[in-house]
């Protein structure tokens, strides 16, 4: 009888050491742990859900929950997003968008498909780490009245528009790499207070950035090149929006202002080597230009837009064209690819300011400097410019106004510079030997003293920044740009060429100075006119697949004669590890063993 009790406490060890395998694999699919994650728990989704069981896991989740994708490839995806939910994937999971709407969708009323479709429930989410690929869907990602919601760190490709961002404010679009949409890559349609910060964007169908009804908002930092319309295409109302400090090339043209435009900014943009297409929709002659002004272009005087410190160069038509049927107005100064009004090639209808190159002797070689009315300029578009010294070709990476070739300044050099494409103008000047009386700022790397390269915290390649991904001047999908972490590491235009790259971290904390965060880290006006409010933080890591290449964050450089300033600060809303729940499950085994054994030792007794 003795026997049979230690019997049946053997079998009911098996059962529950069973039944404890079952509920930790039931737990691999579903929850996983409560986290220290400010709202929610988080959630493991893996390539053998199908998506409608995804669909499910989403429905019964909480508001603030996180959901982390960690396998590779995901099929046939299409899921609504009804809730505050922040989607994640370390891995760089691959999602394959449905070609099919599902039933849910089509009972919301629907009517294009998608691969992620946030709501207004959603506001506040994140979707962070994915490579989105859309071939037979209208799109990849709908944000549909979702505002503060973060897109960032993720590769998206291949719908009929990418992106689509509609009737929301306070969004951020973030250092993703979005190409190859049959028509728009990112697509914005009445718009508050929205961020495009950061991110490649190209071989397109259309434009790069379409804009529709947008206020308030910042495009900047952006590589905008190969779309066969226009890299930013702006339209119907655009008021006290800031474009600043991109890099759009080859497009058909740079960017397209057709908009009743009020109070916008388009600062320190490049905007080179857009191309003539004469089957283009607009009319052949619409094309090839860096800054167009289309047929709807409206303004008034007091709020004309501040077009000022661009480089518009090496563009096929014109470097800036004003619609035929507009009045004459005057652009704020920029620099046109040449030191003269004969070779600059702006439209007519357009009055401008014409910034000025010039060379100079340094201590340790040539400083190139960008001048308003004798004046050094320190804010401006970075850009590369060829030159050739003494018969030798280089390519100086002009950073804020100033550029520098290391060589022998004991001795006096030949400068020959080409302006210009359709018409080239060389112009060729000597640049005499150093001496100690020569003002050795001009043209120089902004250093601590006139004899010094400036200090920073390395620099990319071709416009790119020490603390982030370098842009790059290629037609390739990737930013090729090196990345600094020395904090007095200096950038290489070749390799005898050197150009300050501290300003780089610096100018894009300027961007942003009159922006604050608020309680979801998204951006919004702040009282603060000089950043110094917010907190300093490297440029965000791109996605790992790499398609972008990220740089080591770093604080912004220690120029002594520009301003403090700050990068964005950190979006604060990401999962954190998961919390470790192996202990309850030792214990548990712990027990039962404790019970196999104390059944063990009696049946020996009894025996």
């Amino acid at each position: 009888m003795n026997i049979k009790k230690v019997n049946i406490v053997f079998k009911f060890f098996i059962i529950c050491l069973f039944a404890l395998f079952l509920v930790s694999t039931v737990s691999a699919n579903y929850e996983v742990v409560n986290t220290n994650f400010s709202d929610g728990n988080s959630y493991i989704v893996t390539s053998d859900l199908s998506n409608d069981e995804i669909q499910s896991m989403f429905d019964n989740a909480n508001n603030g929950d996180t959901f982390q994708f960690t396998s590779k490839d995901y099929d046939n995806i299409s899921l609504i997003v009804n809730k505050q939910l922040n989607l994640l994937s370390s891995k760089n999971s691959t999602i394959n968008v449905a070609s099919s709407l599902s039933e849910n969708a089509k009972s919301l009323g629907i009517g294009n498909t998608f691969g992620f479709y946030f709501t207004q429930n959603s506001s506040g989410s994140i979707l962070s780490g994915f490579n989105i690929i859309a071939t037979s869907a209208d799109y990849a990602v709908v944000l549909d009245k979702s505002s503060n919601t973060i897109i960032e760190n993720n590769i998206i490709s291949e719908a009929l528009n990418n992106v689509l961002v509609r009737n929301v404010s306070d969004v951020q679009i973030k250092n993703n790499y979005i190409h190859n949409a049959s028509k728009n890559s990112i697509q914005v349609q009445d718009i508050n207070n929205i961020l495009i910060f950061n991110n490649t964007v190209c071989f397109n169908g259309r434009s790069g950035i379409e804009t529709s009804n947008m206020i308030n908002s910042l495009i900047s930092w952006n590589e905008v090149y190969s779309n066969e319309f226009n890299g930013i295409s702006i339209y119907n109302e655009s008021f006290n929006n800031n474009v600043s400090y991109n890099h759009v090339y080859e497009n058909t043209n740079g960017i397209y202002l057709n908009a009743h435009s009020l109070g916008d900014k388009f600062l320190y943009n490049t905007l080179e080597y857009n191309r003539m297409d004469p089957d283009s929709e607009l009319g052949g002659f619409e094309t090839g230009n860096g800054f167009l002004f289309g047929e709807e272009f409206e303004s008034n005087r007091k709020q004309l837009p501040d077009i000022s410190y661009n480089a518009l160069m090496h563009n096929e038509n014109f470097q800036a064209k004003n619609n035929p049927s507009k009045e004459q107005f005057k652009l704020g100064p920029n620099y046109f690819d040449s030191n003269d009004g004969e070779h600059t090639f702006i439209c007519p209808m357009l009055l401008a300011k014409i910034l000025k190159m010039d060379f100079s002797s340094v201590s340790n070689g040539i400083g190139i400097q960008i001048y308003e009315d004798g004046q050094p300029v320190n804010d401006f578009a970075f850009f590369d410019q060829k030159i050739s010294i003494d018969g030798k070709e280089y390519s100086v990476e002009i950073q804020n106004g100033k550029g520098f070739v290391e060589i022998d300044s004991s001795q006096s050099h030949e400068v020959e510079i080409k302006h210009g494409e359709k018409v080239p103008d060389y112009r060729k000047e000597t640049v005499e030997k150093y001496t100690p009386s020569s003002d050795d700022n001009k043209g120089s790397s902004s250093g601590s003293s006139g004899n010094e390269k400036g200090s920073g915290s390395g620099s990319g390649s071709s416009s790119g920044s020490g603390s982030g991904s370098g842009s790059s001047n290629s037609t390739t999908s990737s930013n090729d740009g090196n990345q600094g972490s020395s904090s007095n590491s200096n950038g290489n235009a070749n390799a005898n060429t050197h150009s300050n790259s501290s300003t780089v971290s610096n100018n894009r904390g300027q961007v942003i100075a009159n922006y604050g965060t608020n309680s979801s880290d998204i951006l919004s006006e702040s009282e603060s006119q000089t950043g110094e409010e917010e907190q300093s933080q490297g440029q965000e890591n791109a996605a790992e697949s790499g398609s972008i290449d990220s740089g080591e964050s770093s604080s912004p450089g220690d120029s002594q004669n520009e301003g403090k300033v700050y990068e964005l600060d950190s979006v604060s809303k990401k999962a954190n590890p998961l919390q470790d729940n192996s202990i309850v499950i030792v214990l548990a085994i712990g027990f039962l063993v404790g019970i196999f054994v104390y059944g063990y030792r009696r049946k020996n007794e009894f025996d």
